[in-house]
């Protein structure tokens, strides 16, 4: 296989870092509430530590990888139409580093728990370290609220996605950002097991998938035709 049909094909890792995503999500329960008791963080890392310990290799070992592949591929998509000097590729790539960044840090400390770290400390140990896993997790829409509106604005002076594509991702790109705010409201209906946040983070999923099959179809059509 040429380099042009490894260019295209590599574009659909995007794709893949969703599945992976969601596949670890449906693996481990959901976690306690930040609001119950000490000895309920405690209690779920002991009792799920197979479901916690495979979600978290799905999602750093396989999604990971993915969202690294992908993030390379939608740089030089994005690049070869800009005529800015690759600016806002640029901001698109490395806020997507950030991202993957966070998201290793807040599968580490949960994989830590289940690993032992809460059948062996104090159960409030394990619920700080639990807070510090979601707040990471929080924080993270900023990082990629800043990949998709970079994109898509990129994008948008190009013409490298349909305009549907480039409004979908500006507005559940800002949506992201506004959904930060559950730091300060604390697991409110703007966080991830929130109505809202369930709803921008799947557009997010939508959006990246969208992005793969587009970057798919129009990447070095001439070359592997």
């Amino acid at each position: 296989m040429d380099d042009a049909r490894w260019e295209r094909w590599a574009t659909l890792t995007g794709i893949g870092f969703v599945a992976a995503l969601v596949t670890a999500y449906v693996i481990a329960p959901a976690p306690p509430k930040l609001s119950d008791d000490a000895t309920a963080f405690a209690s779920y890392f002991t009792r799920n530590q197979s479901s916690v310990l495979t979600g978290t290799v799905v999602a750093a070992g396989v999604g990971s990888v993915m969202l690294l592949w992908w993030l390379g591929s939608l740089r030089l998509f994005l690049r070869r139409m800009e005529t800015d000097g690759g600016r806002l590729s640029g901001v698109a790539f490395g806020s997507g580093l950030v991202a993957l960044t966070i998201i290793l840090q807040y599968l580490a400390l949960r994989a830590a728990l289940a690993f032992g770290l809460a059948g062996t400390v104090d159960p409030a140990v394990s619920k700080g370290v639990f807070v510090v896993a979601y707040t990471l997790d929080a924080l993270n829409v900023f990082p990629v609220g800043a990949l998709v509106v970079a994109a898509s604005i990129s994008a948008l002076r190009s013409r490298a996605f349909p305009s549907w594509l480039v409004w979908l991702g500006l507005i559940v790109g800002v949506a992201r950002w506004i959904t930060g705010l559950d730091v300060v409201l604390k697991e409110s209906i703007l966080g991830d097991e929130g109505a809202i946040g369930i709803l921008v983070f799947i557009g997010v999923m939508v959006w990246i998938v969208a992005a793969s099959i587009v970057m798919f179809r129009r990447t070095g059509r001439s070359q592997v035709a």
